[in-house]
């Protein structure tokens, strides 16, 4: 019984949490309460340029293996020409927006929970109430806003870069030239894959935040009750991911 009441308080939480959020991320836009530029830019800035080498990398290794392990059964048929629509077609749906927002959720995720569990175990989140300012607000929206405008990017970079680690493979092993492989790869991909894409990249990181916080919020203890709080949302964050990849999977596919 216990657990169950928990259960549902967690739950109500949650919910307040993203109500909060969605007002003052997106409704109080509407109604002139503007938000602290500033604080976004920086956000944006710790988010996205600080992830940029490491989804490089991810990306183009992932992109170069992919065509690396399906080149040989590829060679078998005669069908060297069909790893671009291989490479295209799943980096473009499914890997690159779930890469980033894996590599997102490792580093950003965590170092948000942390940071929220930190203010919260000093006391500052309780300063910012007396100081009549929401938390939500102040801590919570510029993180929403500096991930959702980077996010989408750091995907649509990863595709390119998986792509070229395609073509070098295609180039190299496969005989393929630069032209047919790029060429091929146009000819692969529709408007939806684009917009499932950039669709999955956005709640992806809307996902991220929103538990990363959740969980800052409900710190318990000191320095151990932060490094549980982190360790648990990026856990949930990457389960809540996958979830999340595999409706939008269906929804757009099915």
């Amino acid at each position: 019984g216990q657990t169950l009441l928990n259960w549902w308080e967690a739950a109500g939480e949650l919910l307040l949490l993203i109500s909060e959020s969605v007002y003052w991320t997106v409704i109080a836009l509407w109604r002139g309460d503007g938000h602290r530029r500033g604080a976004v830019e920086a956000q944006a800035l710790t988010i996205g340029v600080g992830a940029l080498p490491v989804v490089a990398m991810v990306s183009f290794l992932v992109g170069l293996i992919m065509a690396l392990q399906s080149a040989e059964q590829l060679r078998q048929f005669g069908a060297n020409i069909f790893v671009a629509d291989l490479i295209a077609i799943s980096m473009t749906r499914e890997m690159g927006p779930l890469m980033t927002a894996i590599l997102l959720s490792g580093r950003s995720g965590s170092a948000i929970a942390a940071e929220i569990a930190t203010m919260q175990v000093n006391e500052e989140i309780d300063a910012l109430r007396t100081m009549g300012l929401n938390p939500i607000r102040y801590v919570v929206v510029p993180k929403i806003w500096g991930i959702l405008l980077t996010a989408p990017l750091l995907a649509i970079m990863a595709v390119v870069i998986g792509i070229g680690g395609g073509l070098i493979i295609a180039v190299v092993s496969l005989d393929l030239t630069a032209r047919a492989f790029l060429t091929e790869v146009a000819s692969a991909l529709y408007l939806k894959d684009l917009i499932s894409g950039f669709v999955k990249s956005l709640v992806f990181a809307a996902l991220i935040v929103i538990l990363a916080a959740y969980f800052g919020f409900r710190v318990k203890g000191g320095a151990e009750g932060v490094g549980r709080v982190t360790t648990t949302s990026v856990v949930v964050s990457l389960f809540a991911v996958i979830v999340a990849d595999a409706i939008l999977g269906l929804l757009f596919y099915l």
